[in-house]
């Protein structure tokens, strides 16, 4: 067959006869430059600050590679297009890119290209919190660069080298511990040393030697640079802090690793990190179809639910794209069981037992256009925060097998009771029963209230202000499951932990996907704690006491030791949710206080004790009066003297 340039010329002279000339001068040009021209048209474009320009190129690349039947054409241009959507905040779609990319590399053999997009990759997951994820990247991409051929790509390949090394260096410094040590993490530690010695002498030209050795060398961040920089700055603040703003501008920004790629989402001065899923292992966290599938099915998940994309074709509506409506598609679920339905027609290929349970009630779909092709998107609610091998369960598989009855308790209360983790608990009676298929309806959960804006706050949605009646989304209050708030720091970081009563948070797991219930919304000097539906009452709501990283933060459900007593059964550990924020560079070290001002919800009171008083919170904190629409809690007639309170002052009479 004809070379990939003689093809792609074919395809252009194709285009200019039927009167697409952009298409065709894309398709000419392309052929003229070679195939690595695409990745080098995006990178210009990017550098231009023009990404919808760079996403367009990148589009055009991938459908005249599919033309010209070019694998490593598309590979590259799934690369570039990676590129183009990280740097326009389409995180997902990025990695999606991008993963397909390296699969389409490795079945190549071409080990430079695999390490390019698993440099995207660790990039995305570092610019998303996920640093375990982002090393796991990393990791793979060093092995990848570690078989190119001593001359292959030259210069490339070492600045490609640095910059895994640099990113992986951000991520360990994120998670609280120390890089590895290798030759160039030694020699930029010795670079950094030098800064510090040319900052402390206010020498100028030295300084700049020694800077341009380290960019050239990377495998530092900004953690390396404070610590040095430390000593100058308790000495002579005003002096030191001019003279690196002066000279070296960035160390006042957020470490961004240099030579990440960084989207519209990363997080700057007043930008707001996010949290509302637990991620999943790497290797897990996304795949794509096999055997009727493949080609046609991509799926993504965390450990609370999982997503499917799956492209529609051939449909019999040649007016809209894919040639399927809404009115076509059935979307039949089960709590383990899926069923795809296309103009009457089973899809085999979507239909099938799923590995884990998953809540009806809280799973949904849509139709939506990607690159001007159909993708049915289908969300799945995990009945249990964790990992699925895959989507689907496979012959053999222990995935669906009913546990043995190993005691009494279990025979009594049926296998359910064992995967809800409550022995001698008997499930609730009154959930809806999702064993069998049914319909499940077309479009997308309601937006969150209250969308957050930066330097801290919320854009309120929902009216009344204080007496707005209840969202939607509203699931239970702080005071129904938690028992306790705790805070604590190091010279690195700021631990919030929020522990729940063992019997009400299973309870509360056994109704509804935890991904609904818990969020965490961080500033750069503020933080927010708190459930979905109810953000008007935060579990904990604090200004603090300095800068930090917002998203470096992580966050995770575990156990604690220290509420047990708390419990009703103080022989079991209380599960509890832990948020860990990291100060940013200029802030190490310990802080006096870790919030400057913070206000915190009610908690529980034991239920098991008739007139007992509340728990304690965080010490030293105030207790905010519960926001919202109750006749029925006391909190609100004391909101409504406040308010007539206040209004009669202002003008004298109370409406």
């Amino acid at each position: 067959s004809a070379p990939p340039s003689a093809r792609l010329a074919a395809i252009g002279q194709a285009a200019w006869a039927r009167g697409s000339h952009a298409e065709a001068r894309f398709d000419e040009d392309r052929a003229a430059m070679g195939e690595e021209a695409v990745g080098s048209a995006v990178e210009a474009r990017l550098a231009a600050g023009n990404s919808v320009s760079a996403l367009e190129v990148a589009r055009q690349a991938l459908a005249v590679s599919k033309k010209a039947r070019d694998p490593r054409g598309e590979a590259l241009a799934l690369l570039a297009l990676a590129k183009a959507r990280q740097a326009a905040g389409e995180e997902d779609a990025a990695m999606a890119a991008a993963r397909r990319a390296q699969g389409f590399l490795k079945d190549s053999g071409d080990h430079l290209g695999q390490a390019r997009a698993l440099q995207v990759i660790a990039s995305v997951q570092f610019n998303k919190g996920y640093w375990e994820l982002c090393l796991r990247a990393a990791r793979d991409a060093q092995r990848s660069l570690a078989q190119c051929a001593a001359d292959a790509g030259g210069e490339d390949v070492a600045r490609l080298v640095r910059e895994v090394e640099t990113l992986a260096a951000h991520a360990h410094h994120a998670r609280g511990e120390e890089p590895p040590q290798s030759e160039r993490r030694a020699a930029a530690l010795q670079a950094v040393q030098e800064l510090g010695q040319a900052l402390e002498a206010r020498d100028a030209t030295k300084f700049q030697q020694v800077l341009a050795r380290l960019k050239e060398t990377g495998c530092y961040t900004g953690t390396d640079t404070s610590r040095v920089f430390a000593p100058a700055l308790e000495e002579d603040e005003d002096s030191v802090s001019s003279f690196l703003f002066e000279h070296m501008r960035w160390h006042f920004d957020e470490g961004v690793p240099p030579g990440a790629l960084q989207s519209s989402e990363y997080c700057g001065p007043a930008d707001v990190c996010c949290l509302r899923t637990f991620p999943s292992p790497l290797a897990l966290q996304s795949g794509s179809g096999v055997g009727p599938a493949q080609g046609l099915l991509t799926w993504q998940q965390s450990c609370g639910q999982l997503t499917m994309r799956f492209r529609l074709m051939d449909g019999p509506r040649t007016q809209v794209p894919g040639g399927w409506a809404e009115e076509d598609v059935v979307v039949q679920l089960a709590d383990r069981r899926l069923k795809l339905t296309l103009g009457g027609d089973p899809v085999k290929a979507m239909t099938g037992d799923l590995w884990g349970e998953i809540w009806r009630k809280d799973s949904w779909w849509a139709i939506e256009e990607e690159d001007e092709q159909a993708v049915l998107v289908i969300t799945l609610l995990k009945r249990e925060l964790r990992t699925w091998a895959q989507p689907w369960t496979t012959i053999g598989s222990t995935a669906s097998r009913a546990p043995f009855p190993w005691n009494k308790s279990m025979r009594e209360y049926g296998d359910n009771n064992n995967r809800s983790g409550i022995l001698g608990t008997l499930p609730p009676q009154d959930l809806v029963d999702e064993s069998e298929l049914e319909a499940v309806a077309p479009g997308r959960p309601e937006p969150e209230e209250d969308e957050a804006v930066p330097n801290g706050g919320y854009a309120r949605t929902l009216p009344g202000d204080v007496f707005s009646p209840p969202s939607e989304r509203f699931i239970c209050r702080p005071e129904d499951l938690c028992l306790g708030i705790t805070a604590d720091q190091d010279s690195n970081s700021i631990t919030i932990q929020v522990h729940f009563e063992r019997s009400a948070f299973y309870e509360l797991r056994q109704r509804h996907p935890l991904e609904k219930v818990f969020a965490v919304d961080v500033w750069e000097n503020a933080l927010c704690i708190f459930l979905q539906g109810d953000k008007q009452n935060p579990i904990v709501w604090g200004e603090l006491n300095g800068p930090c990283l917002p998203y470096h933060t992580t966050w995770r459900l575990s156990s604690s030791e220290s509420m047990r007593r708390r419990q009703d059964d103080n022989t079991l550990v209380s599960p509890s949710l832990e948020v860990r924020i990291h100060k940013a560079p200029g802030a190490l070290g310990p802080w006096p206080q870790i919030f400057g001002q913070c206000v915190q919800a009610r908690l529980m009171a034991k239920p098991w004790e008739q007139g007992a008083p509340r728990f304690e919170g965080l010490p030293d904190v105030a207790t905010a009066r519960r926001a919202g629409y109750d006749l029925e809690d006391p909190d609100f007639w004391s909101l409504v003297n406040g308010y007539c309170h206040e209004t009669i002052k202002k003008t004298g009479h109370s409406t």
